[in-house]
């Protein structure tokens, strides 16, 4: 019996660098997950390359899971497009690295580091191969906006509208732990669109009564109902959901925060038993075709709603 086991897997390995090799024709030499994260780390430093951290749950499903399908093209592809480098880690064992980079969730989740070893991505929890590619592609798109702003934001420390540009942007790449104080600047400075983004922060980590304390002094332009919607949905108020995600897409002027409003109109719709209406709102995000995180997360949520037995928790 152990031939064949051997043979399979030899040919396994062979089918994922044949794809790989498809997948990465300019790169030298395939990206890998390294498990020593301070040679890691310490490689990354010398090279000036950015570290991808995956802190996991040894023995949990969801961790298991996702480790098991890390090296999956798509994200191989990813790291190699992005230039990144990938170490593995116990979420257990280094749990205040992993509450220092990621702090919410259990000691599961993704950190991306820059160059210089700072944390300016986070994403707690499971995520499969399509999800974290689109995190990764994410990350190498907002380098140059997020190495113009840090600078910008030295220079004039104080200035109210770029600590909230600058929160903004940490915001929308899960960096809990450096958009809190620059938000929380902004908004106490005059800038009265970060208090709704402190409630959207607020709501990310579970803390709902102080995102609603900040959505209550927020003015209610479009981009703050979708963020009560968002409060809603983690309230788990799912029919008032729909209503603020409804309201906010009706008035055309989300911008940005579109797809992720759009994503949660079908969550709210999925989780109120309502997928006749949930389905094509995802289809059509899903299909949308700009490869963002959301269109990813929609294609996630459909698969559970197309497969309710298979890993799927409300």
């Amino acid at each position: 019996m152990a031939g064949p086991v051997v043979q399979g897997q030899v040919s396994a390995r062979v089918h994922r660098a044949a794809l790989l090799a498809a997948l990465l024709p300019c790169c030298a030499a395939p990206p890998e997950w390294q498990q020593d994260l301070t040679a890691a780390l310490a490689g990354a430093r010398r090279s000036g390359r950015e570290v991808v951290v995956f802190f996991t749950l040894p023995g949990r499903e969801m961790s298991d899971r996702m480790q098991a399908r890390i090296e999956d093209p798509l994200i191989m592809a990813a790291l190699a497009r992005g230039g990144f480098a990938a170490v593995v880690c116990d979420g257990v064992a280094r749990k205040r690295l992993y509450g220092a980079w990621i702090g919410g969730g259990e000691g599961m989740g993704i950190a991306v580091l820059d160059a210089a070893g700072a944390v300016y991505c986070a994403r707690p929890g499971p995520q499969d191969p399509e999800e974290l590619a689109a995190l990764l592609d994410l990350c190498a798109a907002k380098r140059e906006p997020l190495a113009r702003l840090r600078a910008q934001q030295a220079a004039a420390p104080r200035d109210p509208l770029l600590q909230h540009e600058l929160g903004c942007l940490y915001l929308e790449l899960g960096c809990r732990v450096h958009c809190e104080p620059l938000l929380l600047e902004a908004a106490t400075g005059g800038v009265a669109e970060a208090r709704h983004r402190l409630a959207h922060l607020y709501a990310l980590d579970g803390d709902l009564l102080s995102a609603r304390r900040w959505l209550q002094a927020a003015p209610r332009t479009p981009d703050a109902i979708a963020t009560e919607g968002y409060v809603l949905f983690k309230e788990r108020r799912h029919a008032e959901a729909v209503e603020a995600f409804e309201q906010a897409l009706a008035t055309g002027k989300l911008g940005e925060e579109r797809q992720r409003a759009l994503l949660y109109l079908g969550k709210s719709l999925h989780e109120a038993k309502d997928d006749e209406r949930a389905v094509p709102i995802l289809e059509r995000l899903a299909n949308e075709g700009t490869g963002s995180t959301f269109e990813a997360a929609a294609r996630h949520t459909l698969g559970h709603i197309y497969n309710p037995d298979h890993g799927h928790t409300h």
